[in-house]
């Protein structure tokens, strides 16, 4: 082989290997963030959840008590669903080595469509939406629960429509199928604790 050759393919291996290491520091970068993400959407969960608590203890109507705890019983239910499908995605994966979490969960899904996991998954949340709008005594409440919560068609950035399950969680990486998950929870509370303080200011 000659030499200038030689030297041009030394110098598109150096070039190739270059861009395959920028690559992954930049995939583990992104999966790192959705960790960290996550890791902040807990801890306002937390803190709003404690802050509901509160607000539950300070409902003295009967009435909008006997209510406010029904909701409290339903919610946490639900949060405590989605903790267990976090866990089944993680499976013996550390929930701190976030890297690790940069393969795809499938779980929701088939070769051949969503799988029945998938199926209980959105009819949770949809028996949870409607719950929640009967106990919603006002327009705006009724209105943020149904956006919050909706499991409708959702357009892409193309502005095709897509399934609402496909469009959140089909191939992503794990880390980002838990952030979302989380943000469902965090949702869920943030609705509660709305619902809460409307009791409180009746």
């Amino acid at each position: 082989m000659k030499k200038p050759l030689l030297i041009i393919l030394l110098l598109l291996i150096f070039i190739i290997s270059g861009i395959s290491f920028l690559v992954i520091k930049s995939s583990r970068e992104v999966v790192s963030a959705f960790g960290k993400m996550d890791e902040a959407i807990q801890q306002k969960n937390y803190s709003v959840q404690k802050s509901n608590d509160s607000l539950l203890g300070s409902i003295k109507n009967e009435e909008h008590l006997i209510k406010a705890l029904r909701i409290d019983s339903i919610t946490t239910s639900f949060k405590e669903y989605i903790e267990s499908i976090k866990q089944e995605m993680l499976g013996a994966k550390d929930p701190q080595n976030y890297e690790l979490m940069d393969e795809p969960n499938n779980m929701f899904f088939t070769n051949n469509g969503v799988s029945e996991k998938g199926k209980e998954f959105v009819k949770k949340i949809d028996q949870l939406r409607e719950t929640l709008l009967i106990t919603a005594e006002t327009s705006e409440l009724k209105a943020e629960i149904s956006n919050t919560l909706s499991t409708g068609q959702v357009r892409d950035r193309d502005g095709r429509r897509r399934d609402w399950l496909m469009f959140n969680f089909k191939d992503f990486p794990l880390v980002a199928s838990i952030t979302k998950l989380t943000q469902i929870q965090s949702d869920v509370t943030t609705i509660e604790s709305k619902i809460f303080l409307h009791y409180l200011e009746k």
